[in-house]
């Protein structure tokens, strides 16, 4: 969990340094994340996976909650949860070697359905 925990921060501050220097990346990407995500990472998103990006200002503050686990289950993954981390993502568009299926479906677990 720690690794995935990593490359999803290597992630963020990929596209948020990317926002802070291209306007227009950073209109697209609040107007429309997930293309923005998909045209920058070359990878294509599951439909499944909704993104939301929200812009901070001086008077807002974001707290972001991380998914409610159920202790019945923590330690079990779906089948979907497999899927995801099936395939590897080191943060720059590529992977393990493993399919662009698997590298999709990691990114959007790394991702955390989402910001």
């Amino acid at each position: 969990m720690e690794n995935i925990d990593k490359q999803r921060k290597q992630l963020e501050e990929k596209l948020i340094a990317k926002a802070m220097k291209d306007e227009t990346f950073r209109k697209n990407l609040l107007e429309n994340p997930k293309a923005a995500i998909e045209e920058e990472t070359g990878i294509k998103l599951p439909e499944a996976i909704n993104l939301k990006v929200v812009e901070e200002n001086p008077s807002t503050f974001y707290l972001i909650l991380p998914p409610k686990i159920n202790p019945e289950t923590e330690d079990e993954l779906s089948e979907a949860e497999l899927e995801m981390v099936s395939g590897g993502y080191d943060g720059e568009g590529g992977g393990d070697g493993g399919d662009q299926t698997g590298r999709v479906t990691c990114a959007a677990h790394i991702m955390g359905c989402f910001l």
